[in-house]
């Protein structure tokens, strides 16, 4: 029998530095407002500023554009101890930081991410990610949303459902087609603002669970 070599299970000191201060956060200001949050359908976002001030919110993002500089496992633990507290901020969280600030990151062009990361990764915005359709779930192939370039842009016409923080966001990554005749190679993404002409928040979707999470249509 060959021997197994030992495996070192540890973190690493950043990790752990971020679920030690994550769990502190969550234990003293996300646990208190849970209940409430879920009992009463209604989104903390009293939270979303002294997160900004951890640097909850910018983990993945380079130190040069606002951000921590870390990785994913750091950000998968942080999403884990608010969850611990409570189920639907993290899941506001998670959309907030990974769905809409990490495309960002990942995606946006310099301009864009002088224009949207500051105030994201503070907290002052709350962002969301707006893939799904009624009639399209996450299958985003088949998304009946149309992107139509006109002079100096494009316009967006179409629906979302199911948009995890939609009533409250100030900045969302929507996607749209370009070309449907080009599958997932028609399908771009966009960053809509809120005071946008033309955009805005259909019914409000209530949940058996997560209520604390706002979902909604637009």
């Amino acid at each position: 029998m060959r021997a197994t070599p030992d495996f070192d299970f540890q973190l690493g000191e950043s990790a752990e530095m971020i679920r030690e201060a994550t769990a502190r956060f969550a234990d003293e200001q996300v646990a208190p407002l849970a209940e409430k949050a879920d009992r009463e359908d209604w989104f903390p976002r009293e939270l979303w500023v002294p997160m900004g001030e951890l640097g909850l919110h910018g983990i993945t993002v380079d130190e040069a554009d606002g951000g921590l500089g870390l990785g994913y496992l750091e950000h998968v633990i942080a999403v884990e101890e608010i969850s611990r507290a409570s189920a639907s901020v993290g899941l506001s969280y998670g959309a907030h930081s990974n769905l809409c600030v990490n495309q960002i990151r990942r995606w946006g062009n310099p301009e864009q991410k002088a224009k949207y990361l500051p105030k994201l990764i503070s907290g002052e915005h709350v962002g969301s990610l707006a893939m799904s359709e009624a009639g399209a779930g996450s299958d985003v192939v088949s998304m009946k949303l149309k992107a139509e370039a006109v002079q100096g842009g494009y316009v967006l016409n179409g629906t979302k459902f199911w948009i995890t923080n939609a009533t409250h966001a100030d900045t969302l990554v929507v996607y749209a087609k370009t070309d449907g005749s080009a599958g997932s190679r028609g399908i771009t993404a966009f960053l809509i603002e809120k005071d946008m002409p033309g955009f805005s928040i259909g019914q409000k979707i209530d949940k058996m669970g997560m209520r604390g999470s706002p979902t909604a249509e637009l």
